[in-house]
């Protein structure tokens, strides 16, 4: 499934940025490789990727496959791994510190409660954006997303 955030629909015809979803995939099965190699990718392929489920292990290991195949044809050498993040990191068991912060900032904690009824790619989405330093604003725009509110333009 491809988990679709407001604050990137502008790329999502063209998939000229690596969503958030697929960066979750990655993240999830420890690949790692750069908005170039993304872009080496046809349209068709970035589209795959963005819909190729990654919750099991053998979804994963498929994923990587599938990933190192198309870094060896379009780049010519394999994927590059990292230590997959532990999931964990935005479980439902606690709020982690990064959203309590950022959510606090903006005036808009959350709760326990709220995060416990979040699946956990929305979590994730929080968890990620929190710590975002290329998109700061990319976290207040996917609370308000999941929260069901309306933006002020």
């Amino acid at each position: 499934m491809f988990h679709r955030y407001e604050y990137e629909a502008q790329y999502y015809e063209k998939l000229n940025r690596v969503p958030l979803d697929v960066r979750r995939k990655l993240d999830l099965t420890g690949v790692k490789f750069s908005l170039n190699d993304w872009l080496a990718f046809s349209l068709e392929e970035r589209t795959v990727l963005c819909h190729l489920p990654s919750e099991t292990g053998e979804e994963q290991a498929v994923l990587r496959q599938f990933l190192d195949f198309l870094m060896r044809r379009y780049r010519g050498k394999p994927s590059e791994l990292t230590e997959p993040l532990k999931i964990e990191l935005w479980e439902d068991k606690s709020v982690p510190a990064e959203i309590t912060h950022k959510s606090a900032t903006l005036g808009r904690t959350v709760d326990l409660q709220e995060w416990r009824r979040w699946p956990a790619h929305h979590r994730y989405a929080l968890y990620k954006t929190a710590n975002s330093q290329s998109q700061p604003e990319a976290f207040e725009q996917v609370l308000h997303q999941l929260r069901g509110e309306q933006r002020k333009t």
